[in-house]
This record gives structure tokens, C-alpha cells and sequence, in this order.
């Protein structure tokens, strides 16, 4: 079996339907193009992966600071551990960094136990939370990496 080449795009409208036919309308409503951005892998020209993130402000007494929060990223089974949603992250974090968010966020519920070690790879800082969607429990782990340390003056950018 060949190596399988993978690229990268950015999403736009036209990318909604067909993640809707052929992955879920779930999926597509969580692409994010006005509001922040969408990136898919692409092999062959169909999509294997895709991140979503969009902008949003912190609450106050942080309401100057805004953060890039991911709220879907997807591999397909069959193209998982190949390394593309770990570039998947990393083109989100270089697009963050040009936007000047702070941080780039994310929630993994436990169960996703093969995600752990890669955002701990990544660089990302994990708290063990409990979320409550529809008055369900589902514990698991807000991720997140800094991207910016403020100083009196200056930003500077993290590694």
C-alpha cells in the first residue's frame, strides 16, 4: 500500500454540504467560517480530516482578551495516527497567532484516550473537568495552550 499524500485547505461555505452529506450535519454545523475558520484534510480531493475553531472573547476582568477555541476536530478511522490531526493543530495555532488570540482551547472527554498524549505532545496544559450537555455528565479535560505572554508594553510570542 502507498503512502497517502494529505493537504490542507481552508474551508468556506461550499465545504458545509458536502461535510453534511458525507460525514453529518453535526460536523457541519460546527465549521466555522465567518467567525473564525475551518481547515480540512484533504486525500484525493475528499475530506479525512477537519478542525473548526472560532474567535471569542474571555469573560471579564479578561473581556480585552480574545482566544481561539476548536470546536470540532475530526479524522476519519482510517486515517487516524498518520499524524493529520496533529497538523491539523498546528495550522490552527500558527492561524491563532497571526489573529493575536492568547490561547488556543479545546475540550477532550476522557474517553478519547488517544487524544491525551498528543495535545500533551502539542505543548497543551490539561484540566480534568465535567461538562453537562443536555444535563449529562461526561468528564473529561479542557485543553489549553498559551500562545502569547503579556508584559507591561509588549506581547511576546510563545514557542
Amino acid at each position: 500500500m502507498g503512502e497517502t499524500h494529505i493537504h490542507y485547505v481552508d474551508a468556506d461555505e461550499t465545504w458545509k454540504g458536502r461535510i453534511a452529506e458525507e460525514w453529518s450535519e453535526t460536523a457541519a454545523r460546527h465549521m466555522h467560517i465567518a467567525d473564525g475558520f475551518s481547515i480540512l484534510a484533504l486525500s484525493d480531493g475528499d475530506p479525512v480530516g477537519l478542525i473548526s475553531v472560532y474567535w471569542r472573547r474571555l469573560p471579564a476582568p479578561l473581556a480585552h482578551t480574545v482566544e481561539s477555541y476548536i470546536d470540532i476536530i475530526e479524522v476519519l478511522a482510517g486515517f487516524r495516527r498518520q499524524g493529520i490531526a496533529t497538523r491539523m493543530i498546528e495550522l490552527s495555532i500558527e492561524r491563532a497567532r497571526e489573529q493575536g488570540a492568547y490561547q488556543l482551547r479545546a475540550w477532550s472527554s476522557e474517553d478519547k484516550v488517544e487524544a491525551i498524549p498528543m495535545w500533551e505532545a502539542l505543548g497543551f496544559g490539561l484540566c480534568p473537568a465535567t461538562t453537562y450537555p443536555g444535563g449529562q455528565a461526561v468528564k473529561g479535560y479542557f485543553v489549553t495552550r498559551v500562545l502569547w505572554r503579556e508584559y507591561p508594553g509588549r506581547k511576546e510570542i510563545l514557542a
